[in-house]
Parts: C-alpha cells; sequence; structure tokens
C-alpha cells in the first residue's frame, strides 16, 4: 500500500515545498514593507528640507502625473505580454510531454512529472510577476491622487469641494490592491488554475500505471491536492497585496 501510495506521498511533499518557498518569500517581503514604511515615515532633516532655488511646482506636479500614468499604463500592458508568453509556454510543455508519452522512449520513469513541475515553477515566477504588476499599478494610481489631492486643496480656479466632485478616485477611495474580480485577478486565477492542472497532471505522470491501479478513493487525493494548490494561490494572491497597515 505504501507503494501504491507514492504518487500521492510524493505530491504531498512537492506541495508543502511550495508551500513554504512561497510563504518564506512572502515573510520577505512583509519585513520589507514594514522597514520600508518605518523609513518613510521618518522626519526629514531640516537643512535637506531648505531649498532657495525657485521651482516651478505646476510643471513638475505635471511631469509626476504623467509618469504615473505611464508606468501605470505600461503595468496593464505588461500583463496582457506576460500573459500571452505564459499561455505560449504552458502550450508548448503540454504539447511536448503529450507527444513523448504517445511514442516508445527511452526516457526514465517519472520524466513528465519533472516536466510539469518545472513548468509548475515557471507558473510561480508568473504569479508572482503578476502580482508585482498589480503592486506597481496600485503605487501609480496612488501617486496620481495624491496629486488630485494637492491641487484640490491648493487650486485656485475652483473651490475645493466643487474640484473634488470631479474625481471619482481619490486616495481614500482609490481600490486596494487586493481586490478581487479585476484583471489582475482574473489573470492570476488563470495561472492558478493552470498551475493546479499541471500539478496535478505531474502527480499523475510520476508512476502512471501505478496510480491508475489506485481505488478512485485514493486517485482523488491527488485532485484534493491540486483543489488545496489553487486555494494556496488565493490565499497567496490576497496575502502579497493585502495594504500594509499604516
Amino acid at each position: 500500500m505504501v507503494g501504491n501510495l507514492s504518487p500521492v506521498l510524493v505530491s504531498l511533499v512537492f506541495l508543502i515545498i511550495n508551500m513554504v518557498i512561497l510563504s518564506l518569500i512572502l515573510l520577505a517581503q512583509s519585513r520589507g514593507t514594514v522597514s520600508q514604511s518605518h523609513q518613510d515615515t521618518q522626519e526629514p532633516d531640516d537643512e535637506d528640507s531648505k531649498d532657495s532655488s525657485p521651482l516651478k511646482t505646476a510643471d513638475i506636479l505635471g511631469w509626476e502625473f504623467g509618469y504615473a500614468q505611464a508606468t501605470a499604463s505600461e503595468a496593464m500592458q505588461d500583463r496582457h505580454t506576460m500573459m500571452n508568453f505564459y499561455l505560449l509556454v504552458v502550450g508548448i510543455v503540454g504539447t511536448g510531454v503529450l507527444a513523448v508519452l504517445g511514442r516508445q522512449t527511452d526516457l526514465p520513469p517519472g520524466t513528465g512529472t519533472v516536466l510539469m513541475w518545472l513548468l509548475v515553477c515557471v507558473g510561480w515566477l508568473y504569479f508572482l510577476k503578476l502580482i508585482r504588476l498589480r503592486q506597481a499599478w496600485h503605487d501609480s494610481a496612488l501617486a496620481m491622487n495624491r496629486i488630485k489631492d494637492f491641487y484640490i486643496e491648493h487650486g485656485t480656479e475652483f473651490d475645493s469641494n466643487a474640484l473634488s466632485q470631479a474625481f471619482r478616485w481619490r486616495p481614500g477611495t482609490l481600490p486596494a490592491p487586493d481586490k478581487r474580480w479585476t484583471v489582475f485577478f482574473y489573470s492570476a486565477m488563470l495561472i492558478a488554475l493552470l498551475n493546479s492542472v499541471t500539478y496535478v497532471a505531474g502527480g499523475f505522470l510520476l508512476d502512471l500505471q501505478t496510480t491508475l491501479s489506485l481505488p478512485v478513493t485514493e486517485q482523488w487525493l491527488l485532485f484534493l491536492l491540486g483543489i488545496i494548490f489553487f486555494a494556496f494561490h488565493i490565499w497567496l494572491y490576497s496575502a502579497f497585496l493585502k495594504p500594509s497597515p499604516s
């Protein structure tokens, strides 16, 4: 029975390794965010804050707003390009594995599992990159909305209350970075789904004959691990993008 369950056990070990590594990455980001937040709250030195040279504030704010707008747009475009490349990689690897399985080859057992689980690792890299693009978009949107607030407070052409009604998004009403049902969230769930399917397929290919000979109830253990794997993606997406406490 232990030998029969080896594909399930190996898959479980691989799942645990994934969870540990990604949790460590999440912990590292959380510590970095707290450290950066502490630095941002430090008071600037009085000598450094003094500047006797005149500055055209409107021009500087316009340039800053344009930069934030461009980076937000680039984050959306990069997400689209990244997803296309990821789907291409999944298609190539999946087709290659099926082609190998359909022929008599001298490849060692478990080759399909190695390829599938390498694809899982690639999927994690794309998943983390997608999260970083969402963070970049939110940072750019927040920068633009802070400039809006500055103009509302200091603008002279309109009353501040009247001007504030022109903007739907403000720093306090900007969608949270971990908001569900956005294009970033759907893209992340697509990666999660394909990653989970690839993970389960790799578990079956570890010893296909042995796995297929298992009772149906035991085969479903692999599918259960796949569901856990998918749920871990969803939790990780929210955990990475959860706003840090101020």
